[in-house]
């Protein structure tokens, strides 16, 4: 039987220098998460602040923007919390403590701004559930205004540093020219070797020959982007890297390894970070893992409800500038435990489950039309929602014919992601070709022919599938199943409204 805390989705949202990025997921049985939904964004709420010591009014603008569409995004897919951290740029700006109002006002986002402890607590946790952490490793999460160093053995957290020094800062200081010059590249490695030397050697407290770097964050993860083999990534592989940055625009750079330009900008002073780390440590390996402060934070945030420490639900509404959902699914939930009120909340899901199954067959019609792009996102959103009420109910229904429905359910969503994507893709890419200089239009429209084609290739699984599912059974079992209680719902609710 599923508990509240396994049910419930959470978006966890990390606010740092160069983007703001989210997850949503629910943790899992074996110590992980399962993630639904991911997004980021390149805001660089960073930029110019070692030179004013202020967030900028144009930079908190991008951000409280983003804030407010990842809210909403995380709404649609049925996150039952939201939690959201901020690091270096909002903790070291004087006008920080104002950007985390103007976010709670606008965007109806609480923010918890954590130091550098906390940070590499979370990292380090998020860490261990996607990466092997068994003997000496020194976790290194280069941010864009901070860099976070964890070192470790066995899984065990030996000590932890946290460095005002990032990819953002970095830039901001050494970086003008487009491509950077060999000049800027070298000024950025020694300035991050200076800035190193210390921190390193308080964390490196033993001989570690046998020490594995973990670089995390969108740094490594792009820089894996650009190494022939991500698997063999030594000192020599990361200078050659940074000699072939010399070489390319951060336009150019944006386009072959497919990150925003904006991000590309300052990957070439991250990396300069990373080749100052290794420099130093000479490890034995180096590893590429994947981003924990949002693993971390979910985590953090599901033993927070399996301890009853959480009640803030967030849904289409809001009150008292809090954002509310117009179902408790974690509520419901608990109903499952109390043998007494079984048949009730079997009732309650049933007719649930039947209004978001008729959602989805009210939306599949335009996405199949295909002249509206937001058909296909409806659809998504509506298996969402009804993906969210069949996690929670699956306890009180039988296994024999509930699975296949709503293994169903899940495939939908899926179905429709590849083509989602590239509309999304295509629609940024063709905002981005009004906006670019005629000299760079040909490589953008290579692009988009490129996306245009991916998506005509996925249409055409996407129309299968989904005409197969309009003309197949499943329609009718749903029916069959949850109707009559969805209409024993109407009926009530229609004895209600008369005697009132």
């Amino acid at each position: 039987m599923k508990t509240d805390w396994e049910s419930s989705l959470i978006a966890a949202i990390d606010i740092g220098s160069n983007s703001i990025k989210m997850t949503v997921g629910r943790a899992n049985a074996s110590g992980g998460v399962d993630e639904v939904d991911w997004a980021s964004e390149t805001v660089r709420l960073g930029q110019g602040l070692d030179s004013t010591g202020k967030l900028s009014d144009s930079r908190m603008d991008a951000a409280v923007e983003t804030l407010n569409r990842f809210r909403q995004r995380a709404e649609q897919v049925g996150a039952a919390k939201i939690v959201a951290v901020a690091t270096e740029a909002t903790r070291a700006a004087a006008n920080g403590p104002a950007f985390l109002q103007r976010v709670q006002d606008e965007a109806g986002v609480p923010i918890r701004v954590i130091g550098g402890d906390d940070e590499a607590a979370l990292t380090f946790r998020g860490l261990g559930a996607t990466s092997d952490l068994a003997g000496s490793v020194l976790v290194a999460d280069v941010g864009g205004g901070s860099t976070e160093l964890i070192t470790a053995r066995d899984r065990q957290i030996q000590g932890s540093t946290s460095i005002p020094l990032g990819s953002g800062r970095l830039t901001d200081r050494f970086i003008v020219d487009d491509p950077p010059t060999e000049s800027e590249m070298r000024s950025s490695e020694l300035a991050a070797g200076d800035a190193l030397a210390g921190p390193l050697g308080e964390v490196l407290t033993e001989r570690g020959d046998d020490r594995r770097v973990i670089i995390v964050g969108g740094t490594g993860e792009y820089m894996a982007r650009l190494v022939p083999d991500p698997s063999a990534i030594n000192l020599a592989a990361i200078r050659a890297v940074l000699a072939r940055l010399e070489q390319m625009t951060a336009a150019s750079l944006a386009e072959a390894i497919q990150i925003p330009e904006a991000r590309a900008r300052v990957l070439p002073a991250g990396i300069a970070i990373v080749a100052a780390i290794v420099e130093r440590v000479k490890p034995a390996k180096v590893e590429i893992g994947r981003s924990g402060v949002r693993v971390g934070l979910l985590l953090q945030a599901s033993d927070a409800i399996q301890a009853g420490a959480s009640k803030t639900r967030i849904g289409n509404g809001r009150t008292n500038g809090k954002v509310k959902s117009p179902f408790d699914m974690g509520k419901v939930a608990k109903q499952v435990e109390a043998k007494g009120d079984e048949h009730d909340f079997r009732e309650t899901m049933s007719a649930l489950i039947a209004q978001r199954w008729e959602a989805v067959w009210k939306a599949v019609p335009v996405a199949l039309e295909g002249a509206d792009i937001e058909g296909v996102h409806d659809v998504r959103v509506a298996s969402r929602r009804l993906r969210a009420a069949m996690d929670i109910a699956a306890p009180a229904f039988p296994k024999s014919w509930y699975r296949p429905l709503h293994r169903t359910a899940k495939e939908i969503t899926s179905s429709l992601g590849e083509v989602r994507d590239r509309d999304v893709l295509l629609e940024a890419l063709r905002a981005e070709r009004e906006s670019a200089p005629l000299p760079e239009r040909p490589g953008i429209d290579r692009l988009i022919a490129r996306v245009e084609r991916e998506r005509s290739v996925a249409r055409v699984e996407l129309e299968s599938y989904l005409g197969n599912l309009m003309a197949g059974p499943v329609r009718q079992e749903i029916e069959q199943r949850f109707g009559q209680a969805e209409r024993r719902k109407s009926d009530r609710n229609g004895k209600e409204q008369g005697k009132s």
